[in-house]
């Protein structure tokens, strides 16, 4: 033991984190000499796979010391968090092989073996030493948060959102969702329709959009055959084509300019359900023993507009607290308790 302190003393320690989304692998190598932070580096990869250009990169800094550790953040889609230890009081589990289990102060993660061997054999050339629940970087990032009344606390990711209400330092209820690949039950709805009742007594909030028929008007274009200053029918026949050529032009001109300015719109208010249906889920299922939420805390790990702050304020009245959050420094953080 001694001598196992006095060989850490004598090299750095070096934290590999990596996080992962549909598009790009970041990867944050954190040197420590001691207990203190040497230097930092981070590296953005095209793509989730494991790359010949991201293996390298991190040999380059594990070959430094014999003491280096590799985490990773788990975004499986098959995990979750629940106010116990005892999962088969949630779960259809069959004995303790379909997941594995972190048991905190009277609250659990878990997450699917299945997926877990698959990150095993996809990482075998780097080698994991952890795989963190997202619901521990709620808990750590928010730790002077969690101890006050039942709060909901959201950590948005690019393509996924982990949502924990915690109460009194304990969970009381958990979820995590790929925001891409979730289907909610209720469907994007339109600026104007947005300013309908969105309680959570509505079963249907979708809308259905009315076709907008673009020859409306146009039916009483014979009229103008008796107009003496029209030269011709074919003269007629070429102002009608440009005009209305003119007007699909434009139609599809706006559209290209409306989705494109949808697209974060979009994005946000499935963040924005992903919390609603948490919430819905959390008062109505007798599983769970749920007190009145008042507040959210948003730790922001990608680039947020005002929208959902919006939509949570406006339509289901909650105060809203923003935080950027380095999530490969939180991933640093966690590993640090476990190999300081």
């Amino acid at each position: 033991m001694i001598l196992s302190k006095i060989m850490q003393s004598m090299y750095l320690k070096i934290y590999i984190s990596i996080v992962t989304s549909n598009t790009q692998t970041y990867v944050s190598v954190h040197t420590l000499k001691g207990s203190k932070v040497k230097d930092l580096r981070i590296e953005n990869f095209e793509g989730e796979e494991v790359s010949q250009r991201m293996i390298s990169f991190i040999d380059t800094y594990i070959s430094e010391s014999p003491f280096y550790y590799v985490s990773y953040l788990d975004n499986s889609s098959h995990q979750g968090a629940l106010p116990t230890c005892k999962l088969e009081e949630f779960l259809e589990v069959n004995g303790n092989e379909t997941y594995k289990t972190i048991c905190y102060d009277g609250w659990s993660s878990y997450t699917s073996i299945v997926d877990l061997s698959k990150l095993e054999k996809k990482y075998a050339s780097i080698g994991l030493d952890f795989v963190f629940s997202p619901f521990s970087i709620l808990e750590n990032f928010f730790k002077d948060k969690i101890e006050a009344a039942a709060t909901l606390y959201a950590l948005v990711q690019e393509d996924n959102i982990t949502i924990a209400i915690f109460e009194h330092s304990k969970l009381k209820y958990g979820e995590f969702l790929n925001i891409d690949n979730t289907k909610f039950e209720h469907s994007i709805m339109t600026q104007e329709e947005e300013k309908n009742d969105l309680s959570f007594d509505e079963d249907q909030l979708s809308v259905n959009l009315e076709d907008i028929d673009i020859d409306e008007g146009f039916n009483e274009l014979d009229d103008f055959a008796d107009i003496e200053d029209l030269d011709s029918i074919d003269d007629f026949e070429d102002f009608t084509d440009v005009s209305v050529n003119e007007k699909e032009i434009k139609q599809e001109q706006h559209l290209r300019e409306e989705e494109h300015e949808n697209a974060g719109f979009n994005e946000d208010y499935r963040r924005f359900s992903a919390i609603k249906n948490a919430l819905k889920t959390y008062y109505t299922d007798e599983k769970y023993e749920n007190s009145f939420i008042e507040s959210i805390y948003i730790a922001s790990a990608c680039d947020l507009d005002h929208s959902l702050k919006n939509y949570l304020e406006e339509e289901l009245f909650l105060k809203v607290f923003v935080r950027q959050v380095e999530i490969t420094t939180e991933v640093f953080d966690l590993a640090k308790r476990e190999k300081i």
